[in-house]
């Protein structure tokens, strides 16, 4: 059980690149801008708040997990 976590780790931590981190944190900004303001126009408030909240979870959780697997571990 032990090889196959560290197994696991080793693979995210080899996919834990910058360009995986920008994609994350584009995907974050389009919810926050576009998607944000189509949802704004629409009148979708609910839909809005989740849409924002999600926008800044994967902006600064992709940057903590990078700076995790990258610099901690």
């Amino acid at each position: 059980m032990l090889k196959i976590m560290q197994t696991v780790l080793g693979y995210i931590k080899s996919a834990a690149t910058l360009t995986t981190m920008a994609v994350f944190i584009a995907s974050g900004l389009y919810l926050l801008v576009i998607d944000g303001a189509d949802l704004k126009t629409k009148g979708l408030k609910k839909e809005l708040a989740a849409a924002r909240i999600m926008g800044l979870l994967y902006i600064f959780g992709s940057m903590i997990v990078y700076i995790i697997f990258k610099y901690i571990l």
